[in-house]
């Protein structure tokens, strides 16, 4: 709980006043959603008072409530037991030889080389020694440290490796409330209301020559660039080294009183401040605020600190530690943003600047030079499930929708026409008067540049004669255009349209993006990742990428960027190769949502990527920057022999425990893939290994000298951080002397000679007994197994096929469809059952016997499974009726699919020799887009109905649109 003080007691109202000055200036803040992690699982006491990192790489905060240290995974806090006391941490600060010291209200304490604390008695009496809040630490040499509190100023001085002790410094003034060592060498401190500089033995006020407000500087920092920044609870002033000049720097609207005037300097040089809730960041010449509309958190910031990798961390009042996650290399929208929905499908940039949004309730944009998106709306016009976007060379925007329509926007009136087409899965332009338009029933181009915009169906005679679903196009190097379907892989060239022969691949993917090598990547649904070869219009070589270095089997988006390198969107993040290495984004980085949406990676013109999610729609705004660079080496915490520790460098004496080696990453951002690779070497060489977890083990160690050798690596295995060493010497007990050793080998090998001698012969007896008695035992196991496996085999075939007809039995072909039904509704794709009923099945029994009736019910199974495609269902539902499955296929389909069945049934003659016979078949169709499994089967059972009430020997179909049911009848 945070400490009561009349400032924190006014929290309430300060938080409403500086709401209403930032009121105006929030209005035009730019409306991006970033991402931020918090802390707090661990961590004793909510309340952060001061972070540092110290050389290792670990970070050490100060709280309310005692000292802890974090190494990106756990917090560890530091009390009695490590030689610090349970008190409130007023400072943590890390001195330029690497000490830790931290100020607390018991007084001053230093970290030791083993790790325990030490407190440095001070030359006054403890009540007379408090430390505010600020920067009360500050170091010029290795071996002295200033700190100062209240009125008393001490130098900290280095007396031995580990000792120090505490002098008096005289600094005037009746109330010191900051000291910080410029650049120059001269020691400025807050003083009273003023600014005073010790240079030279003398002290000199600057308040009254800076024109500076009359403030109580309580915060000190000297910028990268050498100036000097001050705060205060109500200002902000810039100082140059020198003292010269001090310029304002107050944040918008006006100096307002601050609870927690904190200040840090990120890695692009901008000044971090904190306005209640609000993180300011002064770029250049301007304040830019981040603040509960772009995600942070609504609770006011007591701490702010940047990390040697960039990170920015926040100490949260009352709500513990928060890191802002990708700074500002990512960025999101959502629909409290302004999108039209939270599921996007599709990102473009038209010729006017403006980014295009497609989700799944319609079309939003982002106006040039602004942050804010817009619905974008046109009279009887629909936009719904608008799942592709592309721009044609004359600027128009174009937008296929999954739900049916093809929209064309001028880029300059932004009105819109629209003509009806099957449900459009991607639009490609490869030329100024050619557009291509992949749907789920078919091919179609259009003439972006022409008089006649409609589109039109491509006819060709490589494509099979029934319409086929086309999932995705890519253009290659050389402006060949590449297309997945239904049918296998297409090529277009300037001879025409090629089907590309799969060859022993099996590739039948439903995801295709073509790289700078002339490397074909597909991925699907049914498939990996795979990377193809293609030469002459056959498939010559095929390589998987599974996990790693993936995140997941689900692919839903493949896209190669200007710089060559590959994108993979998945239901669990992204993973981007660079030709070298595989790199994954979750939101543990940055990203808005981990699961991505189909299609949905866009590379904008500066380079920067787009990744829309069912989150939202994230913007990778430098994928150069997030891949550039390496964590730091994994850090060795730890080593221990038993309860032993070891000391880098250092020896102990031989014992039979294990030796334990604890370590920690210490990289706090873009790890969720890193792990470590290890190695002992030494008299008992290791090889490398790999691991997640950050503790091995080794036993049984020989005397001798040791170096342990660790290095970061990623899921893909490649060395993502320098190597970290650590060496050690275990020393023998008195009889590990080697000559001892060899006498008593000597001897023991006697023994085992007289031994081995008095054993040999009644060993060799009992091992020719044994080799019998095993190769019996041998010879019964491989019987009893083999007929285990055949038994098992059995069953399992039993469990899920209809004995008489060799078909998915009933609950398989149920189980199939409702999976089917989930892809559908996943993918957006349409799916199609037929339900069959042989007509008058009893009068065959009846009249021919059952043993006619059992064959009619083979052959006509037999009939269905042959006249399917390799990836459709036929099951026996029960009885005489039987179940088919046909995904991908929409109302037209099915209904053909099924009629053609039909005449099939009737025209098979059944039986041998003069017992032959005839039967026929009614069908019920139920083709679309269904919300459920037992939807589809009542309406297919009813159109089966239908069926027979009209006669048997016929189709009734069924079409299912979203919410809307249609009834249409064949026979």
């Amino acid at each position: 709980m945070t400490n009561w003080t009349p400032k924190s007691s006014n929290r309430w109202w300060r938080a409403v006043t500086v709401l209403a000055l930032l009121c105006g200036f929030c209005a035009s803040s730019p409306a991006q959603r970033y991402s931020f992690k918090g802390y707090i699982q661990g961590l004793g006491n909510p309340n952060i008072t001061s972070i540092q990192q110290d050389r290792i790489g670990y970070l050490w905060m100060g709280t309310q409530n005692g000292l802890y240290r974090y190494d990106g995974s756990q917090f560890q806090r530091y009390g009695a037991a490590e030689g610090i006391p349970d008190r409130i941490i007023d400072n943590v600060y890390i001195g330029l030889d690497g000490t830790l010291w931290v100020g607390t209200t018991a007084g001053i304490y230093f970290e030791r080389k083993d790790g325990r604390f030490a407190e440095v008695r001070l030359p006054y009496a403890l009540n007379e020694f408090t430390h505010p809040t600020g920067t009360t630490f500050t170091s010029i040499k290795p071996d002295e440290v200033v700190t100062a509190s209240s009125s008393h100023g001490v130098v900290l001085k280095r007396r031995g490796n580990d000792d120090w002790v505490a002098e008096p410094l005289n600094l005037n003034g009746g109330f010191v409330w900051s000291v910080l060592y410029g650049p120059e060498g001269s020691l400025w401190y807050g003083c009273d209301k003023d600014l005073c500089r010790l240079k030279d033995g003398q002290t000199t006020r600057l308040r009254a020559s800076l024109k500076l407000p009359e403030e109580q500087w309580v915060t000190m920092m000297v910028a990268r660039n050498g100036h000097i920044w001050l705060r205060s609870n109500a200002n902000v002033v810039e100082m140059m080294p020198d003292g010269s000049r001090a310029d304002v720097r107050d944040l918008p609207g006006g100096a307002t009183s601050e609870a927690y005037p904190t200040l840090a300097e990120d890695n692009q040089g901008r000044i971090l401040t904190a306005h209640g809730s609000t993180l300011a960041l002064w770029d250049k010449d301007h304040w830019r605020l981040v603040t509960e509309h772009n995600g942070l958190s609504p609770f006011e910031i007591q701490e702010l600190f940047v990390d040697r990798e960039g990170s920015i961390w926040m100490g949260v009042v009352g709500h513990g530690l928060l890191r802002w996650v990708g700074e500002d290399r990512w960025e999101a929208y959502t629909q409290n943003d302004g999108l039209s929905d939270n599921l996007v499908w599709a990102v473009q940039r038209d010729h006017q600047g403006r980014l295009w949004i497609g989700t799944d309730s319609g079309l939003s944009f982002i106006p040039a030079k602004s942050n804010t998106p817009k619905i974008w709306q046109s009279p009887k016009v629909q936009v719904a499930r608008a799942g592709s976007l592309a721009i044609s060379a004359d600027g128009a925007i174009w937008m296929g929708s999954l739900a049916g329509s093809l929209t064309r926007i001028d880029q300059k009136t932004l009105t819109a026409t629209q003509q009806t087409l099957p449900a459009v899965y991607q639009i490609l332009a490869d030329g100024p008067h050619r557009l291509w338009i992949a749907t789920v029933n078919g091919m179609f181009v259009v003439d972006p540049a022409g008089d006649d915009r409609n589109a039109h169906p491509v006819l060709d005679a490589v494509f099979p004669k029934t319409a086929i679903r086309f999932t995705d196009m890519s253009v290659d190097q050389a402006g060949n255009l590449w297309a997945t379907s239904d049918a296998g892989l297409f090529k277009h060239d300037a001879i025409g349209w090629h089907a590309i022969d799969p060859g022993k691949s099996g590739a039948k993917p439903d995801l295709i993006t073509v790289d700078w090598n002339g490397d074909i990547w597909v991925a699907g649904p049914s498939q990996d990742l795979m990377r193809l070869r293609v030469s002459d219009y056959k498939v010559t070589s095929a390589e998987h990428i599974g996990r790693p270095p993936l995140m997941s089997e689900e692919i839903v988006s493949l896209v190669v960027d200007h710089r060559g390198w590959l994108w993979v969107g998945e239901d669990a993040g992204v993973t981007v190769f660079d030709g070298h290495r595989w790199r994954s984004f979750t939101q543990d980085d940055g990203l808005i949502w981990n699961d991505t949406d189909s299609f949905a990676l866009t590379e904008d013109h500066d380079g920067s990527m787009w990744i829309g999610t069912s989150g939202g729609l994230s913007h990778l705004i430098a994928p150069q920057d997030a891949l550039a660079g390496s964590p730091p080496p994994p850090a060795i915490s730890q080593v221990m022999l038993g309860t032993v520790p070891i000391t880098d460098g250092g020896s102990v004496k031989w014992s039979s425990n294990q030796l334990t080696i604890s370590m920690a990453l210490l990289s706090f951002k873009d790890t969720q893939d890193i792990g470590i690779r290890y190695r002992l070497v030494g008299e008992q060489d290791s090889g490398w290994e790999e691991t997640r977890e950050m503790t091995v083990h080794y036993r049984h160690l020989e005397p001798g000298n040791y170096r342990f050798e660790v290095k970061g690596v990623n899921a893909a295995g490649s060395t993502v951080s320098p190597v970290a060493s650590y060496a050690f010497t275990i020393t023998p007990l008195w009889w590990q002397d080697k000559y001892i050793k060899w006498e008593l080998g000597l001897i023991t090998l006697v023994l085992a000679v007289w031994t081995w001698r008095r054993r040999v012969g009644q060993l060799m007896r009992q091992k020719r007994q044994l080799e019998e008695a095993v190769k019996g035992r041998t010879q019964d196991l491989e019987r009893e197994k083999t007929e285990l496996v055949r038994t098992r085999e059995q069953m399992r075939h039993f469990a899920e096929h209809d004995g008489l007809t060799g078909l998915w039995n009933h609950r398989i072909i149920v189980e199939r469809l409702r999976g089917e039904v989930d892809r559908s509704q996943r993918d957006g794709t349409p799916l199609s059952i037929i339900l069959v009923d042989l007509d008058y099945f009893k009068r065959v029994n009846d009249a021919m016997g059952h043993v006619a009736g059992d064959l009619t019910l083979r052959e006509t199974g037999g009939i269905f499974q042959r006249a399917v495609r390799s990836y459709d269902w036929v099951g026996r539902y029960g009885g005489e009726e039987f179940l088919l499955i046909l995904p991908g296929s929409d109302f037209e389909a099915a209904r053909n699919r099924a009629e053609h069945l039909r005449a099939t049934v009737e025209a098979a003659c059944l039986g041998e020799g003069d017992r032959t016979f005839s039967v026929t078949a009614s069908f019920g169709v139920a083709a679309g887009f269904p919300t459920n499994y037992e939807e589809m089967i009542q309406i297919a059972d009813a159109a089966l109905y239908r069926a027979k009430n009209a006669g048997r020997n016929c189709v009734m179909a069924t079409e299912i649109k979203p919410n809307v049911v249609s009834i249409s009848a064949a026979g």
